[in-house]
Parts: structure tokens; C-alpha cells; sequence
């Protein structure tokens, strides 16, 4: 018998749940609405159900715990989740104690951050392996973040620390969702190009023919992906777009090379998808910005566990309170 974790995804749109093996397979998974519009007690139904229904698979396993990787603020000590924009309804929730009652106990439960549990999921199984300090990047409808030294994860004192969305590019900059200006989720997450290609094609219309066709003639309909598509398809426009939000990236991980000294900086989230478009600009400002001995060393690379990497970290923590499993 294989020991296995339970392990959650649990965000603003979906709730994941997988069996995760102590070896890093994934043995089983299962995909539910979060019912987040319904508030606290419909996500709390959702989670609870599918775990019931993930833990009635196991058979020849032995359940260690339950991993739980979400989208937002938390108090990892205490186990609540303190604030998450994608799940308002459960700001200020004792998750842990929730999921812990629910199965009397029997089971321990461990909460993260989901960019942090991606970085862990990256370092175990991913393109992280072997690395000693590792930056790992989530780029999404947000920007997340998470830092690894020695195989542990970088918490700070309120357990918020790796928000590197919220580093800020230029302060002149765009408004960003957290109040701040020219925070680097505001230039190069899907949000950002979105609201870049918008802005570019009111001034511009005639450089996005393929843009323009692609939205039906409908900059309300447009999305990061459309933007990417039409890019690799040769939209004028669209290219800016992602010259700009490549350069911001640059910008913002050469200072992460600068304060960590990585070996290994992490790219994934579904934005990381048009690596193609953003890298050129991004390897310039990171070359010209980075000092160059950490710049020299750091490896930048695309994550490659895609949306299994959060559960792979969410498995990850239950495993690491058994004595000597570790990353390395």
C-alpha cells in the first residue's frame, strides 16, 4: 500500500481534488464547481462532498491527510483563510478546523497559498527539481508568487510573503486592483493584457486587423488569449502588447534575481503559454538589469506541471510533516 494525500485546489471557479501518491502520481481527480456566487456555505458544501467522494476511492491507499491549496490570503499557522478576492465568501474562515471536523479528526489539515503551493509542486515534481532557491511565478488573471530556499517555503511574519504582483515597475504606472500603481500584475498578467489591448485599440485601430476580427468587432469580447493568437498570427497591436507586458516581466525578475540570488526562476500560469511572444523583451531587460553574477546563474524556465502543480505542493505538505520526506 502506497501512502497518498488528499489534495485541494480550491478556487474562485472550480474546486480540483486528486489522490496524490507519496511518489507523486496522481492516482485519481475529480472537478466541481466552487459555487462561489452562492457564498461561504455552497463552497463549503462543494469541498466537503468532493472530498468525501475522493476519500470513498481509496482502497488499497492509506489516506495521510488533507493538503488544501487556495486561492488567497491565509493565516498558515492557524489555518484561516484571511482574505481571497476569487472566494469572498470565506474571508475570515477557520478552514482547517472546518475540513478537520468534518472528518473527526482523523485526518491532520494543511492550508497554502496556491501560488505557494505551485512553487512546492514545481520544486518536488516539476522544473524546479534539484534547485536550491527557486522564484516561482504564477501568471494568471493575477500575478502570484512563491520563494523557495533549502526546500522551504519563504512565509514572512504574516505568512504573505511572495505577492510579487505587487511589486511595483513603474509608478507612473496603471492602477492596479490592490490600490497600488504600476505593480507588475497590472502590466503582465491576463488582466493586464486585456486591458493593454483594449487601451492600445482605441488609439490604434487600424494596427489590429486580426485582433478586430477575432472579437467580432467587439473590444468587450476581447481576452489575454485572443490577444496571444492574434500576436502569433502577426496583429501588429497585438505584439505591442506583448512587447510590453514582456518588458515589465523583465523588469520585475531581474530585481527578484538581485534580492534572491535564484538558480532557478519558474514561469507558469496560463499566460506563460505564449512564451514565445513576451520572451525576447523579457530575457533583454533581465540581461540588462540583473547583476551579473546572480544573472549568470539564474535559469529561467516554463513550469511543467501546468494546473497539477498546486495539487502536487497541496500533496507535498502533508507528506513533509513525515519525518524525513523532503523535497531533495
Amino acid at each position: 500500500m502506497e501512502p497518498c494525500a488528499l489534495a485541494v485546489d480550491l478556487g474562485g471557479s472550480n474546486i480540483r481534488v486528486a489522490v496524490v501518491t507519496r511518489s507523486g502520481g496522481i492516482a485519481e481527480r475529480l472537478s466541481r464547481p466552487s459555487r462561489a456566487a452562492e457564498g461561504r456555505e455552497a463552497v463549503l458544501s462543494v469541498l466537503l462532498s468532493a472530498l468525501d467522494e475522493s476519500e470513498q476511492v481509496l482502497q488499497t491507499q492509506t489516506a495521510l491527510g488533507i493538503g488544501i491549496a487556495v486561492a488567497g490570503a491565509l493565516d498558515v499557522r492557524s489555518g484561516i483563510v484571511t482574505q481571497s478576492p476569487n472566494l469572498p465568501g470565506l474571508d475570515d474562515t477557520p478552514l482547517r478546523t472546518i475540513v478537520a471536523s468534518h472528518f473527526a479528526d482523523r485526518l491532520p489539515v494543511l492550508l497554502e497559498n496556491d501560488a505557494n503551493a505551485a512553487a512546492l509542486g514545481e520544486s518536488w515534481k516539476g522544473a524546479g527539481v534539484g534547485s536550491q532557491t527557486l522564484v516561482c511565478l504564477t501568471l494568471g488573471t493575477g500575478i502570484g508568487g512563491g520563494i523557495i530556499e533549502n526546500g522551504l517555503l519563504l512565509h514572512g511574519a504574516d505568512g504573505m510573503a511572495g505577492e510579487i504582483g505587487h511589486m511595483t515597475i513603474d509608478p507612473s504606472g496603471p492602477l492596479c486592483n490592490c490600490g497600488n500603481t504600476g505593480c507588475l500584475e497590472a502590466f503582465s498578467s491576463a488582466t493586464a493584457i486585456r486591458r493593454l489591448a483594449i487601451e492600445a485599440l482605441g488609439a490604434h485601430p487600424d494596427n489590429a486587423p486580426i485582433l478586430l476580427q477575432r472579437c467580432g468587432g467587439s473590444p468587450d469580447r476581447i481576452s489575454a488569449e485572443m490577444v496571444a493568437e492574434a500576436a502569433a498570427a502577426g496583429d501588429l497591436l497585438s505584439q505591442t502588447v506583448y512587447h510590453t507586458m514582456g518588458k515589465a516581466l523583465g523588469i520585475g525578475i531581474a530585481s527578484l534575481i538581485n534580492i534572491f540570488n535564484p538558480d532557478t526562476v519558474i514561469l507558469g500560469g496560463q499566460v506563460a503559454k505564449a512564451w514565445d511572444l513576451f520572451w525576447p523583451d523579457t530575457d533583454q531587460e533581465v540581461r540588462k538589469r540583473a547583476l551579473r553574477v546572480p544573472g549568470r546563474r539564474a535559469h529561467i524556465v516554463s513550469a511543467q506541471q501546468g494546473d497539477d502543480a498546486g495539487l502536487l505542493g497541496a500533496a507535498f505538505l502533508v507528506f513533509s510533516t513525515q519525518g524525513s520526506f523532503s523535497i531533495s
